[in-house]
């Protein structure tokens, strides 16, 4: 069982990676080695006190902000990979969403990602939950120091989205993000 885990972690990595090389839509992550002073003004604004924000604002705040350095791979709502994503890691239809975004490590070997989901009619919250979930056996027997991390995973809704973070600095995201 744990070998069939592992083949299908490095599988579902292919894959991701694949999709990004041939669809064209691979992202530029600006300044992911920054720091979180060396931010842009625009950067600096609490998506928590906006009404509507956009899943790429919050993704782009965190890329520049330097906190998720480890996070090489994105995928933006209307992108093929995040279609093509929704119903793995979600288990809900692309089209159940209205904006969305995923960041994560594109090898696969570590638990490390950040999804933004905004739905009228999918309870994101519950979705993003069960992700977390799914996350945590992906690496229960692939690769155990990722439990932690996983364990330690922040859910949250801001600006009209709703966001799990899987990082070792998951908290510091948040607060980031939030202002």
């Amino acid at each position: 069982m744990k070998t069939l885990n592992r083949i299908a972690a490095l599988l579902a990595a292919a894959a991701l990676t694949i999709s990004f090389c041939s669809c064209g839509k691979r992202s530029e992550n600006k300044n992911m080695g920054g720091t979180v002073a060396a931010t842009s003004e625009a950067a600096t604004d609490s998506v928590c006190e906006k009404e509507q924000t956009t899943a790429s604002e919050v993704l782009d705040k965190l890329s520049e902000s330097g906190l998720c350095p480890e996070l090489d791979e994105r995928a933006d709502y209307g992108s093929d990979v995040f279609t093509n994503a929704c119903d793995k890691l979600y288990s809900e239809p692309a089209e159940s969403f209205s904006d969305g975004g995923i960041m994560f490590v594109s090898s696969g070997a570590a638990a490390d990602e950040i999804s933004v989901l905004k739905s009228d009619s999918a309870d994101c919250q519950k979705l993003l939950e069960d992700r977390k979930q799914r996350r945590y056996k992906d690496f229960e027997g692939y690769a155990p120091a990722e439990l932690d991390k996983i364990d330690k995973a922040r859910i949250f809704e801001a600006g009209g989205l709703w966001i799990l973070i899987i990082s070792d600095k998951a908290e510091d995201a948040e607060k980031f993000i939030c202002g």
